[in-house]
């Protein structure tokens, strides 16, 4: 806690504004939220169909199939509840490792809160880095500037000053400053840059708007049929009013995929709770979709291949006129008055020794005091040494930005004032005063160029003899150069592993860095991969038109500005990538908001966690592909399940057309469908959506159009299969249009009792099929188009195999047997369905090799 010049709110204020709802956030009640999650899970369009179908079932006294459609009603509404419930915790849980922090004067004092805590008239206080998160007015300026790219699609940074207005979802990206909070919560502009935006909101993925539309058209096809079965009632005088229910009923159930929706929450909720474990925070579920396609990951060279904790390595004194001593003195001076506070060089150079910590307010005094701890040694014996009691008045100052690559003051300090700079070589050395004071014109050059063979960084002190106001520009101060500033930024030790392990699952990279490009290529030189030996793209050359093919082929881009960043994502989006970007400075905000997975580091600046799909908390670059391999394993089961789910709604459809066309009874009844769904379908997707067996390689196939194919393909052949299987059966056990003529067979049983046997056997020798072919689907869809089939996981098999037992038990035991009205087969009506199944199952094997074959060409 830090005693400001402000007084702000009193602790007073802030409870008594926190009482009447003006805080930071959209005020909702757990109440309301759980209220929203029970009314979206029961008032659904499947529970619309099945509860009716369900009352008519029950008055017509077919308790069976009533059972059975309100039981599958109740447990989809109960697991989607259940599950959603979850998700909401689970995601409220989370957002607190992430939430967006504000530093807020309260008593006079700085304190750090909650964005949501922020409450209306609050000082809130700002630098570079942090996001502007309520609408307000600027109350104090110390050169500060903010990017509204976010709100407004302008890169270039805005200048703010007193009285101006500042709007939520821009971010400050130099100087620092303060503002009051005028309209927050709901009121502020950009409120999905808050707290709020974290918390759980129920906002479907592309995935699953995608799976809704399957169960619109569905549903519309469903209602066509019922609409048919109708009419088919008043036409066939035996397709009784009790048959039109059951029909109804069996094909609403058979026909909509509700469970697929819970799948899919359940799929991604678990997915996020894992990866949280791990440290890696997954701040919208939509992100975990995400990670499945990524097939370019562009990274910021500073803070994710390096560890971004930059020390003083050299200093190399140039000035001819002045000692080496007045030199670093110099340096001193500007780290000491430079309000680049979180700027990493202005943090190496003060922690290279006892340097003074000044407030750097404009126009004040401040006395140096020594930092804590012991001061690290230096790299080479030219260290800085301590400022001592000598006080540093900054006068004016042009804070560090992406655009500049530089920062300048203008200070009083030894009786005298000084215009210093520190930047990149590149940056400053245009601006060289003719006849420049370097012990012999053109050395620093010369120097500069060894010195980046070394891969540090190399930064040019400056001084001009121009004493004026800046202006925001550099523009008409001629320098001299002082120093060269050599960096050193270690690269991960884990940097080489990771890169690999990623390029294992078929991912390119891009290295995107401001550093110069011969500091890019020494870094990258020591990684074990194609890249370390390309030649580096510079900033420049991507302004040439050849841009597209430099940014297709080429793996490493220098002297890049944050402009450039954004170009090179679009740009491989725009080449059929899907991009992922991750970074952890201010300058990486837009090109992370831009990709399709915006990924930022745990110690990276505030903004850029504000925007990003996804946070590696802890800051261990390791997870990253662990991370990428779970939303592919996520994605890949999913898949596998809607296999699974969309097959029965495809064969289903054949056998119901063939029923209204050809003429017979209804393929089976509503218990006996939810059987077939327990067997074939929910059991096995659930153990699916469970499964941890990663998968390495990218998605790239659309959803539809490999879940498609499959079902397609697959549900034609079992469907036909089912339709000869049902012809044969009737041609030997006629059912009720091919009733015998006669009035009472051998026995003295009446012909309607002959006639449900028989048409008991027709649905029973079908059913029987189906699970066997709903069987061989289950092993065919984990391992269709998989380059790694997930056959070999015991569970799986184990569950292949107890399906057929379960069966059994259902059709010979006594109690189920008559619930699902399941004739007892013998052995020759086995031999029937095994002779169509049997069949069915090379077929469908055959068409997964011809699929199977362009496949693997490509």
């Amino acid at each position: 806690m830090t005693t400001t010049s402000f007084r702000g709110l009193t602790s007073t204020e802030v409870e008594q504004r926190t009482r009447q709802g003006q805080v930071n956030r959209v005020r909702r009640s757990d109440a309301a939220e759980y209220r929203d999650i029970v009314f979206r899970n029961l008032f659904t369009v499947f529970n619309a169909l099945v509860v009716p179908a369900a009352i008519a079932l029950f008055l017509f006294g077919k308790y069976q199939g009533a059972v059975a459609v309100s039981g599958m009603g109740i447990i989809n509404t109960v697991l989607g509840l259940v599950q959603e419930i979850r998700a909401k915790r689970h995601l409220d849980q989370l957002t607190l490792l992430v939430e967006t922090r504000a530093r807020v004067v309260r008593d006079g004092k700085e304190v750090e809160v909650h964005a949501g805590e922020v409450v209306l008239g609050d000082q809130v206080l700002l630098r570079a880095g942090e996001p502007v998160i309520a609408d307000g007015t600027v109350v104090d300026a110390h050169f500060l500037e903010v990017d509204e790219a976010l709100l407004t699609g302008e890169s270039d940074p805005v200048p703010r000053r007193p009285g101006d207005r500042l709007l939520s979802g821009s971010f400050c990206v130099a100087g620092e400053g303060a503002y009051r909070a005028d309209k927050v919560g709901a009121e502020a502009f950009a409120q999905s840059t808050t707290v709020e935006a974290r918390a759980y909101h129920h906002v479907a993925s592309p995935l699953q708007h995608g799976i809704d539309r399957i169960i619109q058209v569905l549903t519309a096809v469903t209602v066509v049929l019922s609409a048919l079965y109708v009419v088919l009632h008043w036409v066939r005088t035996d397709f009784s009013t009790s048959d039109l229910v059951e029909s109804i009923a069996a094909t609403v159930t058979s026909m909509v995929p509700q469970g697929l929706v819970l799948m899919a929450t359940l799929a991604f909720t678990l997915g996020a709770v894992r990866m949280s474990r791990r440290g890696a925070v997954v701040q919208r579920l939509s992100a975990v979709e995400s990670m499945a396609a990524v097939d370019v990951l562009c990274m910021d060279k500073t803070g994710t291949l390096t560890t971004n904790r930059l020390r003083l390595a050299r200093l190399l004194p140039l000035a001819r006129e002045l000692s080496d001593e007045e030199v670093r003195q110099r340096l001193k001076w500007f780290a000491s008055a430079s309000l680049d506070r979180q700027n990493k060089s202005v943090q190496a150079l003060r922690d290279a020794g006892p340097l003074a910590s000044a407030s750097g307010l404009s126009g004040r005094n401040t006395s140096p005091k020594r930092q804590r701890g012991v001061p690290r040694p230096l790299a080479s014996a030219s260290g800085l040494s301590a400022v001592g009691e000598e006080q540093v008045e900054l006068i004016d100052q042009i804070p560090f930005k992406s655009q500049n690559r530089y920062s300048a003051v203008r200070v009083r300090a030894g009786g005298a004032e000084h215009v210093l700079v520190l930047g990149a070589c590149e940056a400053l050395g245009p601006r060289e005063a003719s006849g420049g004071s370097c012990v012999t014109p053109g050395a620093w050059r010369d120097a500069w160029k060894e010195l980046q063979a070394t891969g540090l960084r190399i930064l040019m002190f400056a001084e001009s003899e121009r004493r004026e106001d800046f202006h925001g520009t550099l523009d008409g101060f001629p320098l001299r150069p002082l120093a060269l500033v050599a960096l050193r930024d270690e690269l991960r030790p884990e940097a080489g592993a990771v890169l690999e392990a990623l390029a294992a699952q078929g991912i390119r990279f891009k290295i995107i860095s401001g550093d110069n490009p011969d500091t890019v290529r020494a870094t990258v030189a020591h990684l074990k991969l194609p890249l370390a030996s390309e030649p580096v793209v510079s900033g420049d050359e991507l302004a040439s038109p050849q841009k597209d093919e430099l940014i297709a082929t080429r793996s490493v881009f220098g002297r890049v500005s944050p402009r450039q960043k954004v170009e090179i994502v679009e740009r491989l989006q725009k080449q059929g990538n899907h991009v992922a970007m991750i970074g952890d400075g201010v300058n990486d905000v837009l090109p992370i908001k831009k990709a399709d997975l915006g990924i930022a580091m745990g110690e990276g600046s505030r903004a850029a966690k504000t925007v990003s799909d996804l946070v590696l908390e802890t800051n261990n670059f390791d997870l990253l592909p662990e991370t990428l391999e779970e939303g592919r394993t996520i994605l890949r089961n999913l898949r596998r399940s809607s296999k699974l789910f969309l097959l029965k709604n495809v064969y289903t459809l054949i056998l119901i057309l063939g029923f209204l066309f050809l003429g017979g009874e209804f393929p089976y009844l509503p218990q006996q469908v939810t059987l077939l769904n327990f067997l074939t379908i929910g059991i096995p997707a659930f153990v699916i959506t469970l499964s941890k067996e990663r998968s390495t390689a990218a998605t790239k196939s659309p959803f539809l159009r490999e879940v498609g194919s499959f079902v397609l393909r697959s549900g034609l052949v079992i469907g036909i299969a089912g339709l000869l299987l049902l012809h044969w059966a009737r041609a030997v056990w006629p059912g009720p249009r091919l009733a015998r003529p006669f009035g009472v067979v051998a026995g003295g049983i009446p012909p309607h009792l002959v006639e449900q046997e028989h048409v008991m056997m027709h649905r029973t020798l079908l059913l029987s099929a189906l699970v066997l072919l709903g069987i061989t689907a289950l092993l065919r869809a984990l391992t269709d188009g998989e380059e790694k089939p997930l056959i070999g996981d015991r569970r799986f098999r184990w569950l292949a195999i107890a399906a057929l037992p379960v069966y059994l038990v259902a059709m010979y035991w006594g109690p189920p047997a008559r619930f699902f009205e399941l004739a007892p087969l013998r052995p020759v009506e086995w031999g029937m369905v095994l002779a169509v199944v049997v069949p069915a199952f090379l077929l469908c094997k055959l068409t997964d090799g011809w699929t199977a074959r362009p496949h693997k060409a490509s």
